[in-house]
């Protein structure tokens, strides 16, 4: 593989980067709960992320567009987010140590993935590559990883965790030295106008609160599947590992054949078949399931997030204007990160507190079926569209 021009440098990067993802965020519930927190808790520090996200993602957007200052601030981000996350091992019981440590992981966070999709698809598109061809490299990374570290954590104590996250991270900054200098396109004088032209967009005005109702449940299950493991007992860490590489690995033909779909579907009636698996996904884990079922719900992720998130970004990066192609992608992650983190870690600690996980996971179906009913609307409102106008431009792979 030739990065030395830096055709595969972005697939270098997106490799080391989900590996970081893998060595942390599965196990941070799982920690927790170990601490001794309570889902109400593990739910309000999963929630503060989001919360600040809603404020600060549009202004790394515009700053991204106006000043090309993509690569610097994941360089900050790389460099910061280790450190601020040791805040987590030295909390001991002050709860406010917890809250103020969640708020400066989510200063470096709520960058870092907009930032990279927007990124992603620019060099797929300058390089004549696909998004989805770079980003299964991500879901292979993450599937090695999270196997393999859950043994190792269950044999060093997940303790460890925080040091092997730091160190995972120091790779990902020496990644960040072999990007080319991205050139999504910079906007000087029209940020307002830009956001002006999303909203004066009706289709885009709908799409944003479908794509909340069928990511609501991804956000629930990302918060609390290591909770709800860990409340099943025995080989935690390995059951973690195996869950998390089982939903890597469903991600994989779907990365890969998205652009197809795309292509062969449209994005609207895709994403309303992932608003359907993802309702069917959360009543499986509604059943009180063994841990073969859990298996078997998981390789549902790659429908539910793999096929979501590429038709997502896709149709978001057609869309944007522009100039606004970060701008565009830091909306779509303030809604399907975001907005449904916020409200699934609120909304799902006090369901499972109150009601327990069951009905948590059923109200999720609900949500997601009805998330499915209204892109299907927004599927044959498009095709009538198209066929009075008689024309419709095709839409771009993934």
């Amino acid at each position: 593989m030739n990065i030395q021009n830096g055709k595969y440098s972005m697939h270098v990067y997106i490799f080391v980067f989900y590996s970081t993802q893998a060595v942390f965020l599965p196990f941070l519930g799982y920690w927790f709960a170990e601490q001794g927190l309570s889902s109400r808790q593990i739910g309000l520090l999963s929630s503060l992320g989001p919360v600040l996200g809603l404020f600060i993602q549009p202004v790394w957007g515009a700053l991204c567009d106006r000043f090309g200052l993509e690569r610097a601030i994941l360089m900050a981000s790389t460099v910061l987010a280790p450190l601020i996350a040791f805040g987590y091992r030295f909390a001991g019981d002050r709860f406010w140590m917890y809250m103020v440590t969640a708020l400066g992981l989510a200063l470096t966070f709520s960058a870092m993935s907009p930032i990279n999709e927007a990124m992603t698809v620019s060099h797929a598109q300058k390089r004549g590559l696909s998004y989805g061809g770079i980003r299964v490299l991500g879901s292979i990374s993450f599937a090695i990883v999270a196997a393999l570290i859950g043994v190792i954590y269950k044999r060093i104590g997940i303790e460890h965790m925080f040091m092997v996250y730091a160190g995972t991270m120091a790779l990902l900054l020496a990644s960040l030295f072999l990007l080319e200098k991205p050139r999504i396109g910079k906007n000087r004088n029209r940020v307002r106008g830009g956001f002006k032209a999303f909203l004066s967009q009706r289709r885009f005005i709908v799409f944003l609160p479908l794509v909340f109702a069928v990511s609501v449940g991804s956000a629930a299950c990302s918060v609390f599947l290591s909770v709800f493991v860990n409340s099943t007992g025995g080989d935690v860490s390995g059951k973690i590992g195996l869950l998390n590489t089982a939903a890597a690995l469903s991600e994989l033909p779907f990365f890969i054949f998205a652009g197809r779909l795309i292509k062969r579907f449209g994005y609207f009636p895709i994403l309303s078949a992932v608003g359907a698996a993802a309702a069917l996904r959360w009543l499986l884990l509604s059943s009180e399931p063994t841990f073969g079922m859990l298996i078997a719900a998981q390789l549902l992720h790659g429908v539910t997030f793999a096929l979501f998130v590429a038709t997502g970004i896709s149709y978001v990066h057609e869309a944007s204007p522009e100039g606004f192609r970060t701008t565009g992608q830091t909306l779509f992650a303030i809604v399907n990160s975001n907005l449904a983190v916020l409200v699934a870690s609120n909304a799902g600690g006090y369901l499972i507190d109150a009601r327990g996980f069951s009905f948590m996971f059923q109200t999720a179906s609900l949500v997601s079926l009805a998330g499915a009913i209204g892109f299907a609307w927004l599927a044959r409102s498009s095709a009538r569209t198209k066929a009075e106008a008689g024309t419709g431009t095709p839409p771009i792979s993934s």
